[in-house]
Parts: structure tokens; C-alpha cells; sequence
């Protein structure tokens, strides 16, 4: 089980204000208030504040939001008024007063009287008896709920106490809403990991469960806390709280702030993280006296300003404050004082997950910023766990697509959108269904199995925003397409900068585009790197360097680009190919005289220049040897091909499987012929270790050879001892106009229009190909990694097939609607 935090639901300030300056007005969940469980607000809200209304927009660069804007059709009256998002799951409040709740539910936080290892949904379901709530708050494995008389009930994990209900222990937790005991006059919840706390009509707070930081603010600090609630030591006129990881905050009628608990990141604001490692009594935060709202996440904590500006103290590994630093850019990767938020002057909501924080503006629209480890941000683009941690955007990007939002939250790794017509979206982790979109990436620990994937699609989906594409290339997991005015955009896998838009990050949902190239006329994509060819007959590459297949003489685990740059000695090259795996990578250059040279990895000789060995690769064009009429080139991981002007084909390189087609399985650094192929159109090569290649024939037949596991190469699946070291017919293809050969699968573009796959992972049939749903008039094919993509007349691009890093280009990772709140 993971442990989380407090986490918050967030509104506009026009409804904070509203709800806080009465005391029988509604409360929201951990940080600010939530409107009135009887309050339409159908349309958002304007701020009470005057001064915001004069302010202008000043965010920094922003990412691209080539998605069109979440539609946000009404849904009936019984409409959402408030969502909250925790650890792994989420909850919504209704008109009603009832609470639907999404995601994990090993402990029984989702309320619905289940509870187990498979317990969890992937889609809403109701908290059990209640009927009249008027704000949720939910943490890492328990949730709460304020009722309209002021008392509280609690729900999920109670180990240390922390529904408040006198009893703890691991047979105390309860998959049904129970009562916190001796409160009835609540206006306010926060919960976190394993304690909570409310705010009373009197400006007091009360708080229960463990307190071994200090987080309960009584004046003590214990493992064993407390199983009912305490009052919080010096508070009487606290407007809202918000509860973190270890630390608490209360927000008082003067504007200022206080905090207590955990100091060791310097979230308590009170610039004495030398001096005061925990405080058990709550100490005021520097420097803010005109704070509208509070948030506390993991190890960070934030306020809005009545200015519209943002400021957050705490951690800052990943970026959580939000001003620019990371603890890659400076000395001390925390602040214990507030430092501003860059280029935020009209938020008018913001709220903290773990290490992302994420804010709310006039306009509709949301911006986030911190960690973006699971598509958090929800700008379309994931960073890598390992790179460093300047990948985690250290200033506020904008959330693809939202233009109406009324409220937000960040859970653990994932953040929830309330829209003007009561439907929720909500993007980033998916593990246990908290996204609500029906689906869940995670692993059912009673049998073993991992559930359905999210981001995979076994059919077609667009690829967002490309209607001009003249040709498409996909390998490894990311994929290319040429526009007609000679520009290349990328999407998927950007762990070595193969998508060229000068960044590395895990990857992109969404199309990119590649910087500075305008004259393209051909795209070929790589395992890890990827290549243009110019006009002029240059060639350009970016990505991965490490075995030198950028070709532009440097090599080595620092030589990677994120920008294209260009291929030593190549001015009349007419066609290119790259090629690879997870192990080494080459790439290959046809020139107009019908000579072929290579570059990059050369153990297996899969540069055709005689030579291969640890020590043979080039990261400079080499000749192949002996080739001076070819028409066309494909690259594998480890072999390479030429179609010659007679129709003949020449492989070299790894042939462990017989992918050379020349009736051995014998490597070979020089071209070695195929055997009994003469009238060949077009050639592929597969990119995986078990490779293969195939040809097409003038009578619109194909033929494969090499590996064929996983039937990749007849359309049959066998065994190992089936590969072929010479070409046999694929069943059933005769009218054939295109190939491509992915890692384990093949497919083929038809006369008609219509494409065939055969071969991969969890094919239940390999006889014969099998035809790709709903696509009838493609022009071009591409085939990578665990995923494929075609061309359309229209200039339109579609993908299928796994999308773990975004190699479909549909915006997987952007906002996704829950079921039953839209879409």
C-alpha cells in the first residue's frame, strides 16, 4: 500500500469567500471550501476580489494545445458541485448531497461496502447512506465527508486512528462512512496520510490520528496521536486548513497563515528549518498577511494571494514551488520562506499533489507545474524518472484542452478538472482507475494479471491535430510524420531527444515539432533516434548518439542531441533508414548514384563495410561495399538491406535467424544476395532481436524471412525451428502496394486502401493476416516497436497498437473524461 497525504479540493474564490465568512455555509475538503451542496454554479463563478479584474495573464511559454478544448455539455440536474482527488482514488459531490467515488479501494475508501486487493473501480460508485453531504475531503487510503449539521463521517484506513471513530488498528478500517466522535459543528475537513482535521464554526480546529511530526497541533507529538479529535493549541479564528504529508495549516481572517507538524523541508513557512525541525503548536508563515486560500501537499505547501499571485515554500526537488529552481539549478533545493510562483497573476484556486501543484485561472483555464512522472501536468508530455530533475517543468505549463474549469484538485499523481457543466476530467496516473475513464493500468495482486491498459488501443486512433502529412515513419516507441510544407512533427517515447524538439522528456501524447528543419522530403525513425532527409540531399539525425548514429563523428552516452544536427559528408543522399534496438543503433543513407553508406553501431557489421566487431562502429557515413545500384534502403536492429534496379536484394549483418535471406544463418559484414528473389518493389526490415525482413513483389505478393516466433514472417505462427533463411510467401497477400515490418509483426497496404497485419504479442490468430478495423483508404504504413500507423488520403495519420509512451500521438495522457460526468 502507498502512503499519501491531505489533498485538496479547490474552488474559486468567489465560492471561498462565500462559503468562509459564514459559519453554517459549507466547507470543502482539505484545503478551501466547497459551495453549498443546494448551489447551482452552472457557470463559473466571478472573483470577489477587485484588483484581479484588472489583471492580464502573464504566464511563460506555454506548451501547445493542438487538442481542441474539453466539450462540456451539460448533464442532467443532479449535477457535480465539488471533486476531490487522493492517492489512488478520486470523489465527487452532487446537488444531492450524495458522494461517488473512482479508483483504489484496497481499504474501503471508495465507501461502497467492498473492500479488497480487486476491490477497486475504474468507474464511480456511491459512498454508502449518504445523502446530505456538503464537502469530501479524501487522503492516500480514507476519505470524510462534512454533513449539513456540522458533523463529520470518515471511511477507508483507520490504523492510527484517523477516522476519528475511538478505535484504530488494522480490523479498524470500515468500507462504510462512520461518525468522528463529539463533532457537530464542523465547516470544514482536511484530511492527510493518517491524520485529519476540521475547522469549527468558531474559528477553532480540532484535528485526530497519528501525531508523531506534531501534525495534530495539540501541543504534543506521539506516535499513538490521538483517536479522537484534539484542539489545535492558540486557534480561534482560522478561515480554512489544509492538511500535508506531516504538516497542517490554518488560514486566518487577517490573511496570514499558520503551520505546525513536520518542518524538515521547510513547509511550515517560518523560515527556522535550522533552528526547528517539528513544531507541535501551530508558528506563522513569513511574510503573508493577504492570503485568500492555503493548499499543503506532500512536503510543500502554497497560498493564493488576494493579488491573484501564488507563493509555496517547502520541497523543491521537482519543481513544487514553482519558481524557476529545481534541485538541479540550486544550492538548496528547498525555501522555508514563500517564494512567488512565476507568471501567475490571476489564479483565482490552486491546490497540491505530492510533488505537482496545479492553479486555477480567471479565464477557465489551469496551468500545473513540479513532477510530471505520470502526465500529472497535463500538457501531453510525460519526463523521465532517471534523466534529471530539471525535466520536471519548474514553472506553470498550461493543461491541454481546459478552457471552462471551475474548480481543481492533485491527488497523489494525478489531477481532477470540475467544467462549467458539472462534467469532471482528470489526467496522470491510472494505476487504480483514479482517472474514472473505465480503464486502469494496474496490477490485481490476487492473480497476478496486470488489468487493462489505458493508453493502449487495439483500433485506430487519430493522431491529434495532423491533417497535412505527406509520409509517416515509426519505430521503437515514437513516430514521425512530414507535413507538406516540409516540416516534421514527432510524438511518443523522448527519452533520448528522438522527438527533435530540443527537450527530453519521457515522452509526448501529442505531435511536436521538429526544430529547425523546413525542407524535408523524408523521415525515418529509429529504436532511439530519428533522420531527415533535406532538399539539398543532406541528411540531419537527433536523438540517441550513444553508438554514434547520428553520424555527425561524435558518439557516447553524452553525445545525444535533442535537436536535429547534421550527418557528416552527406550532400546527395535520395532516401534514408535507421535502425536499431535497446542496444545499439545504426542509420543508413541511399545516394543518387546508387551507392549506400552507414553509420553507428557495427558489432554485427551491419554497416556492410567488411568490418564489425565491438570496436568497428563509425559515427561518420561509411561506403557499403559493392553496392552501386540500389533503389531503396531498410535498416534493422542488426542487419541492413538494399533493393537493387533489377529487382534483386542484398542483406548484411546479424543473421542468427536467416534475416539475410541467403540460405545461412551465417553474419555477414559485406552484401550477401537473397535467394530467389527477382522482381522485388519494395523492402523492410523488422527492428528487434529476433529480426526478420520482407519483400514485396511486382505481382503484389509478399515474402518474408528470418525470424518468424511470433508468425511475423508467413503470417503463421510456429516455433523456432520455422524460421526461414530464405523467402517464403506470406498466406493470403496478392495485391499488396506497401510493407512494413515492426519489431514482431508485419503488415501490408492493399490496393484498395485497406491494410493487414500478422504476427506480435497476443495475436489469438496468425492465419491469415488480420485486416486493421475501419481503415479503407490509406496511402502509406508504418510499423514500430508494439505499435503501427497509416497514412490517409486526407493527410490524416491514425496509430494503434500499445501507447505506454504515447506512441499513438492521440493525447492519451491529456485530460480524460470520468464516466458518466461527459464525454
Amino acid at each position: 500500500m502507498r502512503t499519501c497525504f491531505a489533498l485538496s479540493l479547490l474552488i474559486p474564490l468567489a465560492l471561498l469567500a462565500a462559503s468562509c465568512n459564514s459559519g453554517s455555509d459549507s466547507t470543502s475538503s482539505a484545503e478551501t471550501v466547497a459551495p453549498q451542496a443546494n448551489t447551482s454554479t452552472t457557470t463559473r463563478p466571478t472573483t470577489t476580489i477587485a484588483d484581479l479584474s484588472t489583471t492580464t495573464t502573464s504566464l511563460p511559454a506555454l506548451s501547445p494545445t493542438t487538442t481542441p478544448p474539453i466539450s462540456t455539455t451539460a448533464l442532467p440536474a443532479n449535477r457535480v458541485t465539488a471533486i476531490t482527488a487522493g492517492s489512488g482514488h478520486s470523489c465527487a459531490l452532487h446537488q444531492d448531497g450524495t458522494i461517488y467515488c473512482w479508483g483504489s479501494n484496497e481499504q474501503g475508501q471508495l465507501g461502497n461496502g467492498t473492500n479488497g486487493e480487486d476491490a477497486d473501480s475504474a468507474v464511480p460508485v456511491r459512498v454508502n447512506g449518504i445523502t446530505d453531504a456538503t464537502a469530501i475531503a479524501i487522503a492516500d487510503a480514507h476519505s470524510c465527508a462534512l454533513h449539513q449539521d456540522g458533523t463529520i463521517t470518515c471511511w477507508g484506513s483507520n490504523e492510527q486512528g484517523q477516522l476519528g471513530n475511538g478505535t484504530n488498528g488494522e480490523d479498524a478500517d470500515s468500507a462504510v462512512p462512520v461518525r468522528v466522535n463529539g463533532i457537530t459543528d464542523a465547516t470544514a475537513i482536511a484530511i492527510a496520510d493518517a491524520h485529519s482535521c476540521a475547522l469549527h464554526q468558531d474559528g477553532t480546529i480540532t484535528c485526530w490520528g497519528n501525531n508523531e511530526q506534531g501534525q495534530l497541533g495539540n501541543g504534543t507529538q506521539d506516535e499513538d496521536g490521538s483517536l479522537v479529535p484534539v484542539r489545535v493549541e492558540g486557534i480561534t479564528d482560522a478561515t480554512a486548513i489544509s492538511a500535508g504529508r506531516y504538516h497542517s495549516c490554518a488560514l486566518h481572517q487577517n490573511g496570514t497563515i499558520t503551520c505546525w507538524g513536520h518542518n524538515n523541508w521547510g513547509q511550515l513557512g517560518a523560515d527556522t528549518t535550522d533552528t526547528l525541525d517539528i513544531s507541535s503548536v501551530p508558528v506563522q508563515v513569513e511574510g503573508i498577511d493577504d492570503a485568500a486560500a492555503i493548499t499543503a501537499g506532500w512536503d510543500h505547501s502554497c497560498a493564493l494571494h488576494q493579488t491573484g499571485s501564488i507563493t509555496c515554500w517547502g520541497k523543491n526537488n521537482w519543481g513544487e514551488l514553482g519558481n524557476g529552481q529545481t534541485i538541479q539549478s540550486s544550492e538548496n533545493n528547498t525555501s522555508d520562506t514563500p517564494v512567488q510562483v512565476v507568471g501567475i497573476t490571476d489564479a483565482t484556486a490552486i491546490t497540491t499533489g505530492r510533488h505537482h501543484s496545479c492553479a486555477l485561472h480567471q479565464d477557465g483555464a489551469i496551468t500545473c507545474w513540479g513532477i510530471n512522472w505520470n502526465g500529472q501536468l497535463g500538457n501531453g508530455t510525460k519526463t523521465p524518472y532517471l534523466i534529471d530533475d530539471s525535466a520536471d517543468p519548474s514553472v506553470p505549463v498550461r493543461v491541454t484542452g481546459i478552457v471552462d474549469a471551475i474548480a481543481i484538485t492533485a491527488g497523489w499523481d494525478h489531477s481532477c478538472a470540475l467544467h462549467q457543466g458539472g462534467n469532471i476530467s482528470c489526467w496522470g496516473e491510472n494505476d487504480a482507475g483514479q482517472l474514472g475513464n473505465g480503464q486502469s493500468t494496474g496490477y490485481l495482486k490476487s492473480t497476478g494479471d496486470w488489468k487493462d491498459g489505458t493508453t493502449d488501443s487495439s483500433v485506430p486512433v487519430g493522431a491529434d491535430g495532423i491533417t497535412d502529412a505527406t509520409a509517416i515513419t515509426a519505430d521503437g516507441g515514437h513516430s514521425c510524420a512530414l507535413h507538406q510544407d516540409s516540416t516534421i512533427t514527432c510524438w511518443g517515447n523522448n527519452w533520448n531527444g528522438q522527438l527533435g524538439n530540443g527537450a527530453k522528456s519521457y515522452f509526448s501524447s501529442l505531435p511536436v515539432e521538429v526544430g529547425g528543419i523546413t525542407d524535408a522530403t523524408a523521415i525515418a525513425a529509429g529504436f532511439d533516434h530519428s533522420c531527415a532527409l533535406h532538399q539539398t540531399g543532406a541528411v540531419s539525425c537527433w536523438g540517441a548518439n550513444s553508438d554514434g548514429q547520428l553520424g555527425n563523428g561524435q558518439s557516447g552516452e553524452d553525445a545525444d542531441s535533442s535537436v536535429p544536427v547534421r550527418v557528416n559528408g552527406i550532400t546527395d543522399a535520395t532516401a534514408i533508414t535507421a535502425g536499431g534496438n535497446q542496444f545499439n543503433s545504426h542509420s543508413c543513407a541511399l545516394h543518387q548514384t546508387g551507392a549506400v553508406s552507414c553509420w553507428g553501431a557495427n558489432d554485427a557489421g551491419q554497416l556492410g563495410n567488411g568490418q564489425s566487431g565491438e570496436d568497428a562502429d563509425s559515427s561518420v557515413p561509411v561506403r557499403v561495399n559493392g553496392i552501386t545500384d540500389a533503389t531503396a534502403i531498410t535498416a534493422g536492429s542488426y542487419h541492413s538491406c538494399a533493393l537493387h534496379q533489377d529487382g534483386a536484394i542484398s542483406c548484411w549483418g546479424h543473421n542468427h535467424y536467416g534475416q539475410l535471406g541467403n540460405g545461412t544463418t551465417l553474419d555477414s559484414s559485406v552484401p550477401v544476395g537473397v535467394l530467389g528473389i527477382t522482381d522485388a518493389t519494395a523492402i523492410t526490415a523488422g527492428g528487434n532481436l529476433n529480426s526478420h525482413s520482407c519483400a514485396l513483389h511486382q505481382t503484389g505478393a509478399v515474402s518474408c524471412w528470418g525470424n518468424n516466433q511470433l508468425g511475423q514472417s508467413t503470417g503463421k505462427l510456429t516455433n523456432d525451428s520455422a524460421d526461414s533463411s530464405v523467402p517464403v510467401g506470406v498466406n493470403g497477400i496478392a495485391d499488396a502496394a506497401a510493407i512494413t515490418a515492426g519489431w514482431d509483426h508485419s503488415c501490408a497496404l492493399h490496393q484498395t486502401g485497406t491494410i493487414t497485419c500478422w504476427g506480435g504479442w497476443g495475436a489469438s490468430s496468425f492465419v491469415p493476416p488480420l485486416e486493421v478495423e475501419g481503415i479503407s483508404d490509406a496511402t502509406a504504413i508504418t510499423a514500430g516497436l508494439v505499435h503501427s500507423c497509416a497514412l490517409h488520403e486526407t493527410g490524416t495519420v491514425s496509430c494503434w497498437g500499445v501507447n505506454g509512451a504515447g506512441q499513438l500521438g492521440n493525447g492519451v495522457w491529456l485530460p480524460q473524461f470520468v464516466v458518466g460526468f461527459g464525454g
